[in-house]
């Protein structure tokens, strides 16, 4: 029987010393969590995001967030709405357009919405996330050197609904997105640089066989700074229309005029999440 690629790559990397614990190739977990979401065209998102002070307490400030994906145009158009429906702000953004500086929420957009595993790996690599492909462990002698020159470990996160474990890719100083063991989600993405961001990603539902977190949270420097709860997802709805009268980019005359701590509750969503 001849082996493929793939089935020799697992081979040597499955031979591992017994008090080391099997992690797959970066590539093919990368890759795995892309195709998890291969049923996914277009998407309609909605839920509410609550503002968090540094107790962990809620503030009060809050928003209601609609997402719409077009997987035909790569786009993703967000609004932030007050409890009336009233367009506080809205937002647009092709999630794979090069820039020049790296976007946070660029890289949550793709995490969450892009099924195509060759442009996740590319957003990826712009986060210095190391991905080591095939080709590049295959050329490596033996599976200890294979093993060593990936930069991936497993990491371990108590959440409400009990302890998870996640393959983690990145240095353990530098960005990472891990990703949960059994079902090869997304579970929390952790950057370094000016400030420590962590997103976590958790309670995944399953819409039409394609999985999406109903909780975010944003965390800023080790301070919890909101919560999104998502209260609704339609997976390849028929219409993508928004049916909102056309408006530009940014804050209303309507956002503009409510309290400043919602502002800044839109603005921080809008900065690391959508």
């Amino acid at each position: 029987m001849k082996l493929s690629r793939t089935s020799v790559l697992f081979g040597f990397l499955i031979w591992a010393a017994p008090a080391l614990a099997y992690i797959p190739p970066s590539e093919f977990i990368a890759k795995a969590m892309a195709q998890k979401k291969s049923g996914l065209k277009s998407a309609k998102v909605r839920g509410v995001v609550l503002g968090v002070n540094n107790e962990g307490a809620l503030t009060g400030a809050r928003f209601i967030e609609e997402t719409i994906y077009d997987g035909l145009t790569g786009t993703v158009r967000s609004f932030a709405l007050d409890e009336q429906n009233t367009e506080l702000f809205r937002m647009e953004r092709a999630i794979h357009k090069e820039a020049a500086t790296k976007d946070s929420a660029q890289l949550i957009s793709s995490l969450l919405f892009e099924s195509k595993p060759f442009l996740l790996l590319t957003e990826f690599k712009r986060w210095d996330l190391p991905i080591k492909t095939e080709d590049e462990l295959l050329k490596l002698p033996d599976e200890n050197e294979r093993r060593n020159i990936e930069k991936t470990f497993f990491a371990r996160q108590k959440l409400p609904g009990g302890l998870q474990v996640s393959w983690v890719i990145g240095e353990k100083a530098g960005n990472q997105v891990w990703i949960e063991k059994d079902t090869f989600m997304p579970s929390k993405v952790i950057l370094t640089g000016s400030d420590r961001v962590e997103v976590s990603l958790d309670s995944y539902r399953v819409t039409r066989e394609v999985p999406f977190p109903r909780v975010i949270t944003l965390v800023v420097e080790k301070e919890t700074v909101f919560r999104e709860e998502v209260q609704d997802i339609s997976v390849n709805p028929s219409d993508l229309a928004d049916g909102r009268k056309a408006a530009g980019l940014g804050f209303t005359e309507a956002g503009n005029a409510v309290d400043a701590e919602v502002r800044e509750l839109i603005r921080k969503y809008y900065k690391f999440i959508r």
